[in-house]
């Protein structure tokens, strides 16, 4: 396999994992405290060492927002006339986030005992 198709096919894999779990971060951040879309990305970006640059946070946010897991709390002009939407988690959404950390840590378990099994 030629080295670019390599780093195509190992981008490919980074990138389908973070948009799985996407999801999960953002809902993690919010149950900690009510965030705008823009300090949700440096949250996840500084707690993930800079590997979640998160493009597609709007869309992930809507999602959530349609599911019920996450709600508009309060909207801001910021100090450049800009409007931040506040967003915070909804009790759905709690209950949703300890389900998919429960998922996610099996998943990671099974995984990992399958191909760290020398078997």
């Amino acid at each position: 396999m030629k080295e670019t198709q390599k780093r195509n096919t190992l981008d490919n894999f980074e990138a389908q994992f973070k948009k799985s779990t996407l999801p999960l971060m953002v809902l993690k951040a919010l149950s900690e405290r009510e965030m705008y879309a823009y300090e949700i990305t440096q949250v996840v970006f500084k707690r993930s060492n800079g590997r979640y640059k998160m493009p597609l946070l709007y869309t992930t946010l809507r999602k959530l927002e349609e599911q019920g897991f996450v709600e508009e709390s309060r909207k801001e002009i910021s100090e450049d006339n800009r409007v931040r939407v506040y967003y915070q988690i909804t009790s759905e959404g709690c209950a949703h986030l300890e389900e998919l950390k429960e998922l996610y840590a099996d998943l990671v378990s099974t995984v990992q005992s399958f191909i760290y099994d020398e078997k």
